[in-house]
């Protein structure tokens, strides 16, 4: 799978990238986990991006992380959150 995923819901944009995370005291080739970060865009604006709030979310594949961190983008939009940035034009 890609690193990168993108998903529009409701108008906006949520782009994920997952990344592979290695434990620094394991030798080995094959990562122990994966992280990711989220990004929401209204039109060309960036109104959001962060990693989920649980402190060092791992998950065991990309794809398993792209899953989680866009359902909780959609929870984020769905709950209008960001209905007033996206309606003023404003850049988070």
């Amino acid at each position: 799978m890609d690193n990168e995923a993108s998903k529009t819901w409701r108008g906006f944009t949520i782009e994920t990238r997952a990344f592979p995370v290695w434990h620094c005291a394991l030798p080995g080739s094959v990562p122990d986990s994966y992280m990711a970060l989220v990004r929401i865009r209204c039109g060309e604006d960036v109104i959001a991006k962060w990693h989920l709030p649980r402190y060092a979310q791992h998950w065991a594949s990309a794809e398993e992380a792209h899953r989680q961190t866009t359902e909780y983008a959609i929870r984020a939009i769905s709950s209008g959150r960001f209905a007033e940035t996206a309606q003023a034009g404003l850049v988070a």
